[in-house]
């Protein structure tokens, strides 16, 4: 099932939050999907990246970005999520690799946060020449520490 990768509308957000509110991520932080399509309608209006990647059975991820914002000359990989029965088909490494393009070339590299309990993600980053650079416990929600992530631009 070849995903197709293209910017998000308003029309697609009901769709895309319901096939992605069910992952643990999602839940961990008590998202459900009307609060999902809330924020990604948001990411919207405020102009910033967002692209749903989807097939023949409908949405099956979203990767929400903003091009510079961190330390001012960063980019900034939001959220990347997928449905479960597509982990390791290779979507995650699309939308990766379409989160880098879209931003270009920011002088401060490409950061993310991932959660520490989601040890599949810190791989699947790591992997991708990203690595841990720093932590903020309690960031987003208390008990859970955020792992700052960081791929510096590679200038040739």
């Amino acid at each position: 099932m070849p995903a197709v990768i293209r910017p998000a509308t308003p029309e697609d957000l009901p769709a895309l939050a319901a096939a992605l509110a069910p992952l643990p991520l999602f839940k961990a932080y008590g998202l459900e999907a009307a609060a999902l399509a809330a924020r990604f309608r948001g990411a919207l209006e405020r102009g910033e990246g967002l692209l749903m990647a989807s097939d023949e059975s409908g949405p099956v991820g979203v990767c929400w970005f903003l091009t510079r914002g961190t330390f001012g000359t960063g980019a900034y990989l939001r959220t990347l999520a997928i449905r479960e029965d597509r982990h390791g088909s290779g979507l995650g490494a699309q939308l990766l690799a379409a989160y880098e393009a879209g931003c270009g070339e920011p002088p401060g590299g490409y950061f993310l946060l991932t959660s520490d309990f989601n040890e599949g993600a810190q791989r699947f980053y790591q992997r991708h020449g990203y690595r841990q650079v720093g932590q903020l416990p309690g960031f987003a929600v208390p008990g859970v520490t955020e792992l700052v992530f960081w791929k510096p631009l590679v200038r040739g």
